[in-house]
């Protein structure tokens, strides 16, 4: 194997879905076109959550197959997803700090009134 054919042999990334089964669709339009791939997800598997199906995955070809790859799913060049990082950095957190926030307002304020009422 020389080095060229090494290169030719690297895999990247191709994109990325939100869920398994889209990224499932992707990969089989793939294999059906003649072109290898893997998908992997992104945030575990099935041994993490109990199911891998609404966490994010992306999709990885050969670099010398990637310009084939983008043109059977129909994506347009240099077009990679949105990075991962981008993709989940989103407003989670915010609302997971917010929800505590409540309950805690919610047993520090309310349960002192009740208890008054209570007197």
């Amino acid at each position: 194997m020389t080095f060229t054919d090494r290169d030719a042999r690297k895999q990247v990334r191709l994109t990325g879905f939100d869920n398994e089964p889209l990224a499932r669709l992707a990969e089989q339009r793939l294999w059906q076109s003649g072109i290898p791939c893997i998908t992997r997800s992104m945030r575990g598997g099935p041994g993490l959550w109990g199911s891998a199906y609404n966490l994010p995955h992306d999709i990885y070809v050969y670099e010398a197959d990637l310009a084939k790859a983008r043109e059977s799913l129909d994506l347009p060049e240099g077009y990679e997803g949105e990075p991962e990082v981008a993709q989940y950095r989103g407003s989670s957190g915010v609302w997971l700090l917010l929800a505590v926030v409540a309950i805690v307002l919610v047993l520090s304020v309310v349960v002192p009134w009740f208890s008054n009422l209570a007197e």
